[in-house]
């Protein structure tokens, strides 16, 4: 697999001019200033890019996937797609405010993989949600080796992960062995190649299915994420994705889902996240002081879960009267520490933990801000990211 064995590497790839930097701008949230300890998303910020106007529209409770390209995702962009060929990393990050009082606080970059709209927010059962394998690829199959090769990069399909469920359709007839309205496991054997399991276990296992012919026609393999596709490392937050804040309530909110392990009906645990009343446009809806059922930015998994597949039930427990909000699917890549006003603050992804976060082609990436102190409408933060692939 490519990627990055030593610093002669990284100095050879600048030197091929393998490397993207961007500036970006985002306002924070216009109507309604943070109080110490909330963490609001700065999604539909003003600024560069523009604002997004995707995460309150669409299907109610249906997995909406999300990419750069997405129209109207208003992410950051990082340099186009490099994959199969190459590895892009993310190498490093600043982010600077001279607003009053905005400091200390933390700026949080995540690639937002999906997102589920939650319209009926006076529901207080379990809303089931609809997850379509919607994320299609085309492969030809070698019979000889058991190994599957991706013959289309339009959905980038390198971005699929061990252990990730997987359907098949065909144009006209599948490889002996396998069927189609059965899911499947992937064994990754490179960024442009696989195989497939019986079960998530065999898949860990290496233990892939043996099929007798390459079959005919136009194979296609399906999955739900664009991208992180096991759910590995993927976490959940609620946050207002609406200019209207939402009404007077305090909801415990929980979900059911599916883990990385593929495995069903897991939940948020005992303690849930509270929400807050008629909480704000972009606010990270049970973020804020201390106290049960006062959480960081994501929600709180099951015991022992390493990530999140599919959310399968969203629940408000109590009605939250007017408004929406969503549930979006994020996976983490840095935090950029702010303690000084007006002085930037950097990180070097190269030395600093995490080191060289991967940036998988069509990553969404945007940012979260975690308030320390009170935090004003419209306050401006501002800054570069600097990827580079081999």
């Amino acid at each position: 697999m490519p990627g990055f064995s030593s610093s002669d590497a990284i100095v050879n790839a600048l030197t091929a001019g393998q490397t993207f930097k961007t500036n970006w701008t985002k306002q924070f949230n216009p109507t309604t200033a943070a109080v110490a300890g909330e963490v609001h998303t700065l999604f539909r910020g003003a600024g560069n890019p523009g604002a997004d106007a995707i995460f309150n529209t669409g299907t109610a409770l249906t997995f909406q996937g999300v990419t750069d390209t997405t129209t109207s995702a208003g992410s950051m962009q990082h340099g186009g797609n490099v994959q199969p060929t190459f590895y892009k990393s993310l190498a490093a990050a600043s982010a600077v405010t001279s607003a009053a009082t905005t400091v200390p606080g933390w700026m949080v970059l995540v690639d937002v993989v999906g997102f589920y709209r939650v319209t009926a927010v006076t529901t207080t059962t379990a809303q089931a949600t609809t997850n379509t394998l919607g994320f299609g690829d085309t492969f030809t199959a070698d019979d000889t080796t058991d190994t599957c090769t991706y013959s289309s990069t339009v959905n980038i399909p390198s971005n699929i992960l061990t252990g990730t469920r997987v359907r098949l359709t065909t144009t006209t007839t599948l490889p002996v062995g396998l069927a189609t309205a059965t899911d499947y496991y992937v064994i990754k054997v490179t960024d442009s190649t696989f195989k497939l399991a019986t079960s998530y276990a065999n898949a860990v296992a290496g233990t892939a299915i043996n099929f007798t012919t390459a079959g005919v026609g136009t194979h296609t393999i399906s999955r739900l994420l664009p991208r992180y596709t096991n759910g590995a490392g993927v976490q959940a937050i609620f946050f207002n994705s609406n200019a209207t804040a939402l009404g007077a309530g305090t909801p415990n909110l929980s979900l059911g889902y599916t883990n990385s392990a593929q495995t069903a009906s897991r939940a948020t645990p005992t303690v849930l996240p509270v929400g807050k009343t008629a909480a704000s446009n972009s606010l990270v809806l049970y973020s804020g002081a201390s106290g049960a059922g006062k959480y960081n930015y994501t929600v709180p998994l099951q015991s022992g879960d390493a990530g999140i597949a599919e959310i399968n039930t969203i629940q408000n427990s109590t009605s939250y009267v007017s408004g929406e909000y969503s549930v979006a699917m994020v996976k983490e890549l840095t935090r950029v520490p702010l303690n000084v006003l007006g002085q930037a603050a950097e990180r070097n992804l190269q030395f600093d933990y995490p080191s060289l976060p991967r940036i998988y082609d069509g990553a969404a990436l945007y940012w979260v801000y975690m308030s320390s102190t009170t935090t004003p409408a419209n306050a401006t933060f501002s800054g570069d990211l600097t990827t580079i692939w081999n």
